[in-house]
Order: C-alpha cells, then sequence, then structure tokens
C-alpha cells in the first residue's frame, strides 16, 4: 500500500486499487461495508495520513536493514507490554511488512492480545490508552473463527467493550469506529441467542 486514503465508511484502500473499484468499474458503493457512497467524488477519498507515515516508516526502516524477519519470540515479548505506544506501533509495522510476519504475528495470538487489550481499556475507562491501535492491527490481523469460538465465555465482555468504544470521541472518530463495527459484526456472528438477548440498549443506539 503506497498511498492509503479512506472512504466516508471509515475503510481504508490504496488510492489506485480503490479509484478503479470506483471510477473504472463504476462502483458506488464501499467494498467492505457494501454501504451507498457520496455522489460527490470530491467528498468520497480522504488521505490516510497516520498509516502513511506507518508506511513511510517501515520504508525508511527497509532501506536501512535488507530484511525486517520476526520470530515468535519477538512478537511475545511485545505484546507483554502493549500499554507502550512504540510496541503498538512496532506490530503494525510487522504487519505491513510481508505475509510471513502476519502469519507470525497470527501465531503468536495477536488478535486475541488485542481483544484483550480493548477488554483492559475499557474496565479502566481509557480509550486513548491505545484502542485505536489495538482496532487498526485487528483491521490487518482478521480475527480467526477459532479465536472467536474460544472466547465465547467472554462475549458478553467484548460486546460490552466495543460499545464503549463506539461512544468514545477520537481524532478520526469515524474511522476508529468503523473498525470497532467490524470486529463487533464478527463477534455477533457467532454470539449465542443468550448473549444477543442480553445486549444492553446503548448498544443499539451506538450501533446505528
Amino acid at each position: 500500500m503506497k498511498d492509503p486514503v479512506t472512504l466516508t465508511t471509515g475503510i481504508t484502500y490504496d488510492r489506485d486499487s480503490i479509484e478503479q473499484w470506483l471510477f473504472t468499474n463504476n462502483n458506488n458503493t464501499c467494498p467492505v461495508t457494501k454501504q451507498l457512497l457520496p455522489n460527490d467524488n470530491s467528498l468520497i477519498l480522504t488521505p490516510n495520513h497516520t498509516l502513511l507515515h506507518i508506511i513511510q516508516s517501515w520504508c525508511s526502516q527497509k532501506t536501512s536493514s535488507s530484511s525486517y524477519a520476526i520470530d515468535l519470540f519477538q512478537v511475545l515479548k511485545l505484546l507483554k507490554n502493549l500499554s507502550n505506544p512504540r510496541n503498538m506501533k512496532k506490530l503494525e509495522l510487522m504487519i505491513i511488512e510481508n505475509e510471513r510476519n502476519k502469519k507470525c504475528l497470527l501465531e503468536a495470538g495477536v488478535p486475541k492480545a488485542m481483544i484483550m487489550f480493548i477488554m483492559t481499556c475499557f474496565k479502566e475507562g481509557q480509550p486513548d490508552k491505545g484502542v485505536k491501535e489495538a482496532l487498526r492491527i485487528l483491521q490487518f490481523v482478521n480475527i480467526p473463527q477459532e479465536e472467536i469460538k474460544l472466547l465465547s465465555p467472554q462475549h458478553d465482555q467484548i460486546l460490552d467493550s466495543l460499545t464503549w468504544v463506539l461512544g468514545c470521541e477520537f481524532e478520526n472518530s469515524v474511522t476508529v469506529k468503523s473498525h470497532a463495527v467490524l470486529v463487533l459484526k464478527a463477534f455477533m456472528k457467532n454470539a449465542s441467542s443468550r448473549v444477543m438477548e442480553r445486549l444492553k440498549p446503548e448498544f443499539f443506539e451506538r450501533i446505528v
């Protein structure tokens, strides 16, 4: 991804790819959310400066190192202290690097670690502790279905945590909350009827 841009739905794409989808193939919906997009083309694409900065940082590191290969030990070491912003940034850089790194992060349990971290932030009432970074990582490393099923005993708390995220204010709130909604959908597909029946009114108010 060389030139990341974000749609009004909050989902980020490479500019060349999404422009082909929208303007060459004449689609008028977001590929991921399927939501209709504004008719005014000038309002559709917004440069994602945060992600661009991460990519540029990675490129800078790439020029000074022939390889950025990682191992399981490195990832586990970072996961021990997710409250450190540097560790979150390193995890993002690893994901962007290549598919091999992404596979390593999956094996290390990064998706579960991000979910647990968001739950901790919810319990402590600290949305600025790294919630948006955790959600951004989850956008790149999809949560495996097996992982979601293993977390089923905690689905109540997970849904409460993500509902809380939707009620918080962030810089680039639309993007952050769009990421939260995608994670919510992944868990709701596997939630039991008991969990669905216990959803709080705030969930429906914030999801709309």
